[in-house]
């Protein structure tokens, strides 16, 4: 049946991307903390930030033909019935808190002063 969850990528327009990902629900937060800190140098910088999440999300099935989709949301009225996250890449929040303290708490180690590529 999958796992499946669904991340909206809020730049603060009215539109937003969305990642679909069949078998991600079951570890996202860890997934998802790993994505973030790797776009880390472009946080301020919503399309590119995207791209480098959705990427790193995708990294190992990138040319598969299933496993997920990437599509565009009406910011507001955007409902799912899978798991969904929103990542607010405006006010660089996550599930309730910031990128830096997603990170440090589910990689486990403090992120603040890592530098990225």
């Amino acid at each position: 049946m999958g796992a499946r969850i669904n991340y909206i990528f809020k730049d603060g327009t009215e539109h937003s991307v969305a990642l679909y990902s069949h078998w991600g629900e079951t570890d996202w937060q860890e997934s998802i903390a790993a994505a973030i800190l790797h776009a880390k140098p472009r946080w301020s910088d919503s399309s590119y930030c995207t791209r480098m999440i959705i990427s790193y999300l995708m990294q190992d099935q990138i040319l598969d033909e299933t496993g997920f989709g990437i599509y565009a949301v009406n910011s507001k009225d955007f409902m799912a019935w899978d798991t969904t996250v929103e990542i607010d890449l405006v006010n660089q929040i996550i599930d309730g808190h910031s990128f830096e303290e997603f990170c440090t708490y589910h990689l486990g180690a403090d992120v603040s002063s890592l530098k990225t590529t």
